[in-house]
């Protein structure tokens, strides 16, 4: 499998188009994401999973933090905190900013708007930065 172009924040993976995510935008410490309901995953109730929307947390505040660092190699997650206020439906949308880009560590928070535009989840991350690919 080709890897991709990390510096474009642009781009959707396969397993974000899995959940459906539809489109991403991300620059200088801020992301959006939008996600399809018609596509993604559902719980039993028909409401969007809460595992498709901790990816889609997670996923909306490392691009976001990514955008400000296009330097690094990678990030990794060390904590994701998520607070599910109410059931998501409909369309989705994130918007995620970096609220602090250290050393070693930045940290993000993330809102989910729920179609009808309520505000349905809010989380934070705390990110690893990683300089150079291990051998």
């Amino acid at each position: 499998m080709p890897v991709q172009d990390l510096k474009n924040m642009s781009l959707v993976s396969d397993f974000q188009r899995m959940i459906g995510v539809d489109r991403i935008e991300a620059a200088e410490g801020r992301c959006s994401v939008w996600l399809d309901s018609k596509k993604g995953a559902h719980n039993p109730k028909g409401d969007v999973h809460g595992g498709a929307l901790a990816a889609l947390c997670d996923m909306a505040m490392a691009r976001a933090v990514r955008s400000a660092n296009l330097e690094l190699w990678g990030l990794s997650t060390v904590s994701l905190t998520i607070n599910y206020l109410e059931p998501v439906g409909g369309d989705v949308t994130a918007h995620a900013r970096m609220t602090k880009n250290g050393g070693t560590l930045a940290f993000a928070e993330v809102e989910i708007l729920s179609g009808d535009g309520a505000r349905s989840i809010h989380a934070t991350g705390v990110f690893r930065k990683i300089r150079e690919k291990r051998a």
